[in-house]
């Protein structure tokens, strides 16, 4: 009988022996499958928070640009188109949260205060743009963008736009992001 224990007992531990090597060896297949995973996997989540990061800069300058032409509507020219236009630029740039500081890849601020019917030099249509660099332009005549409005009517415009990085996988692509508002100006003295 206890020869019989015995063998028993040899099977038992050589069943044992089996099964640790078994767990061994899936538990290597796992680490393997793991490290193919793993690249895939970081490459995707760098993709959502390079999207996530783009998006966010996206929202910033659509509301900066919605926020700039409500207050440029309501500010008054005072004489000085040239004031007014720098000053409706700034708060482009202040209320952007951060997506139009100096130094951003292609950044770019529009203002215009449109009027083609204008005759007095500060009731006429001119524009400011503002550089990466921070350099400011005025030009008279110009417009930001054709928003088919008609020609009696003052309205101010805001085109702001910036560059922003996508990485997924090993690729990245630039997105060019834009913002466009107009209002209708609405002060009645210019």
């Amino acid at each position: 009988m206890s020869g019989r224990n015995n063998i028993r007992g040899s099977e038992k531990a050589a069943a044992g022996r089996f099964a640790a090597l078994r767990q061994n060896r899936e538990r290597g297949a796992q680490l393997v499958e793991f490290a193919l995973i793993l690249p895939i996997l970081l490459s995707l989540l760098l993709g959502i928070v390079t999207g996530g990061i783009a998006f966010s800069h996206n929202l910033s300058i659509d509301n900066a640009a919605r926020e700039t032409a409500r207050f440029g509507a309501t500010l008054p020219v005072n004489g000085d188109i040239s004031a007014y236009l720098n000053q409706v630029a700034d708060v482009a740039i202040t209320s952007s949260t951060g997506a139009l500081v100096d130094g951003v890849p292609n950044r770019v601020v529009c203002v215009a205060y449109v009027f083609p019917d204008g005759i007095v030099p500060n009731d006429q249509t001119t524009r400011l743009v503002e550089d990466a660099a921070g350099v400011r332009v005025v030009t008279p005549g110009s417009t930001c963008l054709n928003d088919g409005r008609p020609n009696d009517e003052r309205r101010v415009q805001i085109t702001v736009q910036r560059d922003s990085q996508l990485a997924v996988f090993y690729f990245t692509r630039t997105l060019n992001l834009t913002g466009q508002s107009v209002a209708r100006f609405e002060r009645g003295d210019s």
